[in-house]
């Protein structure tokens, strides 16, 4: 089973895993837990977003930077790919994360 998820920016791969550490990480920077953030996701969708990147980062990423996550986002935006798009990849990285079975989002 794929325990990662591939996210291709610049031509470069960065493999994704949302692991308990890398969800605590995440709630720590965003100060709320991982499900309020996502419930309250259109108050703070940037932020939360590319906190959501940085942080699945991190188990394969080892100090992956906030602000690289940031530049990251950017490059993403400025490919031609929108907010949206970018919502399905941190969805496809629920999946694999084991949020939902396979095929449910």
């Amino acid at each position: 089973m794929k325990t990662f998820y591939t996210l291709t920016i610049g031509g470069e791969e960065y493999k994704l895993r949302l692991t308990a550490s890398a969800i605590m990480s995440i709630e720590k920077k965003l100060g709320k837990s991982f499900f309020t953030a996502l419930e309250g996701i259109q108050e703070n969708m940037i932020e939360t977003i590319i906190t959501i990147l940085w942080g699945a980062m991190q188990p394969l990423n080892a100090n992956f930077p906030f602000e690289k996550a940031a530049d990251l986002f950017d490059q993403y935006i400025d490919e031609g790919h929108s907010i949206e798009e970018l919502m399905w990849e941190v969805n496809a990285l629920f999946e694999v994360s084991g949020f939902f079975k396979k095929g449910q989002v």
